[in-house]
C-alpha cells in the first residue's frame, strides 16, 4: 500500500520519530486470522507453522483471562500483505494435529469517519489539515455539495497506511484542543471501503442464531463447533422461560465474514445427535417495533386502565404475555386527552383494535360479537377458555 501523502512530516524532532516509527509497523492486510487451533499450541508451534509463508511480525495466541488456557485461535501479522495472502491459501482448510484450521484476513481497522467539517473548507485545505495529524495518508474521500461544487458536505473518510497510523490520527483530530476554523471534528471508525450494505443495521450483524440446542448444552461445546469459522467473541444462552425449555442461543464472532461462513448452506451441525437449526441473527431495529407512530397517523397513548383498577380482563388477547402478535391499534385524533377524559380501547367495525375518549367512570366498549355462536370466554380466568382473535 502506498505511503503516498505524507510530505516533509512534522517539525518537531520527537513527533518526526513517532511518526516513523509508525510507518515502520507492517501494512494493513498482513495480519491473519487462524482459529480451530488445539488447546495445547504454543507459540513457538505457530510460527514453525507460517514462518515458511513469510516473515513474521508477531504472534499473538490468545487465552483465556481466568483459566489462561489458549482459546483455540490466535493472530498472526506478517511483514507484508503477500505473506498473509499466502497464509490464507496454504493454512485454510489445513489439518493440523486432528483439527481442520480456519485463516482469513484480520480486518483491522484503518479508516476514519471525519465529519463536522467546515462547509467553507476546499479540498487542498482539507487535505493539508488531515495530513498534517498523522502519517499514513494513503486516501482521502471527500464530497461536494451537489449545489455548490466550491462547498464541502460537512464531512470525508481517511484510509490509513496501518490501524497504528489510522489510531494515531482519530487522537489527534479528535483531541478537544484541536479545532478547525472553531469546529470540533467528530471523528470514528469507519466501515472498510466496499463492504456489503455497511451503512445498514443488518449488514453490520456478526452474530448468528442457533435454534434446537440440547437443554443442557454447554458454551464451550457451542463454540468448538463454530470458532472454526473464525474468532467466537460471545456464547449467549437466555435463561430458560418457567415452565419451558431453551432450545436457542446466539453466537458472536468478531468479524461478519466469519458469521456469514457459518450459516452457509453446505454448513451442518450436530450436537448429541441433534441437527441445529442456523441463521443470521436479527439487529434489535428489526426486532423492536417502532412504537413512536400508529398506522392511524396519531400519537402513541399507554394503555388505560378502566375504574382504576387495572385493564380488565384483556378480553380481546391483543395485551399482555402470551397473547398473539396483532398489528398496531388504530389511533383517533391527535394530541393528548382531554382533561376529565381517557382513551379505552375498542374494536372497530373493520375488525382493527383503536382507541375513543370516554369519560371516567364510563361503560367500558362492549366486547366483539363471537363468531357462529360459538360460546366462549373471552377472558383470562377460567379452565378452557380462550381468546377471541379479532384478525
Amino acid at each position: 500500500m502506498d505511503k503516498e501523502g505524507d510530505g516533509d512530516g512534522p517539525e518537531d524532532e520527537e513527533e518526526k520519530r513517532k511518526w516513523e516509527e509508525l510507518l515502520a509497523l507492517p501494512p494493513h492486510g498482513s495480519e491473519v486470522f487462524i482459529g480451530g487451533l488445539p488447546r495445547d499450541i504454543t507459540e513457538e508451534d505457530l510460527r514453525e507453522l507460517c514462518e515458511p509463508l513469510g516473515e513474521i511480525y508477531e504472534v499473538r495466541l490468545t487465552k483465556d483471562k481466568e483459566t489462561k488456557e489458549n482459546k483455540g485461535f490466535a493472530f498472526v501479522t506478517f511483514t507484508d500483505k503477500e505473506a498473509a495472502q499466502r497464509a490464507v491459501e496454504d493454512v485454510q482448510d489445513r489439518e493440523y494435529k486432528g483439527r481442520t484450521l480456519r485463516c482469513s484476513l484480520s480486518q483491522t481497522k484503518h479508516r476514519l469517519f471525519v465529519g463536522n467539517v467546515p462547509k467553507g473548507l476546499g479540498e487542498e485545505e482539507l487535505t493539508n489539515i488531515i495530513k498534517g495529524k498523522g502519517p499514513g495518508v494513503v486516501n482521502i474521500e471527500m464530497f461536494k455539495d451537489q449545489h455548490d461544487p466550491n462547498r464541502n458536505r460537512g464531512f470525508l473518510f481517511v484510509e490509513y497506511y496501518n490501524h497504528a497510523c489510522a489510531d494515531y490520527a482519530r487522537q489527534n483530530l479528535s483531541s478537544p484542543d484541536f479545532k478547525v476554523d472553531g469546529s470540533q471534528l467528530t471523528v470514528s471508525w469507519a466501515e472498510p471501503k466496499g463492504s456489503t450494505d455497511a451503512s445498514s443495521a443488518a449488514g453490520q450483524v456478526k452474530t448468528i442464531y442457533v435454534k434446537n440446542l440440547p437443554e443442557n448444552v454447554s458454551k464451550e461445546k457451542i463454540k468448538e463447533l463454530f470458532d472454526k469459522h473464525g474468532e467466537v467473541t460471545k456464547i449467549v444462552l437466555p435463561p430458560a422461560k418457567a415452565g419451558h425449555k431453551r432450545d436457542f442461543g446466539f453466537v458472536h464472532f468478531a468479524e461478519r465474514s466469519s458469521a456469514l461462513k457459518a450459516v452457509k448452506g453446505s454448513e451442518k451441525y450436530e450436537i448429541d445427535g441433534q441437527v441445529l437449526e442456523v441463521s443470521m441473527a436479527k439487529p434489535l431495529a428489526d426486532k423492536k417495533p417502532d412504537h413512536s407512530h400508529r398506522s392511524g397517523g396519531g400519537p402513541s397513548y399507554p394503555l388505560p386502565p378502566y375504574g382504576g383498577g387495572g385493564y380488565m380482563g384483556d378480553p380481546y388477547g391483543a395485551y399482555g404475555g402470551g397473547g398473539p402478535a396483532y398489528n398496531q391499534p388504530m389511533i383517533y385524533g391527535r394530541g393528548p386527552a382531554p382533561a376529565g377524559m381517557r382513551m379505552v380501547p375498542m374494536v372497530l367495525p373493520d375488525g382493527r383494535l383503536g382507541y375513543v375518549l370516554q369519560q371516567p367512570g364510563g361503560m367500558p366498549p362492549p366486547p366483539p360479537p363471537r363468531r357462529g355462536g360459538d360460546r366462549r370466554d373471552g377472558g383470562r380466568g377460567g379452565e378452557g377458555s380462550r381468546r377471541y382473535r379479532p384478525y
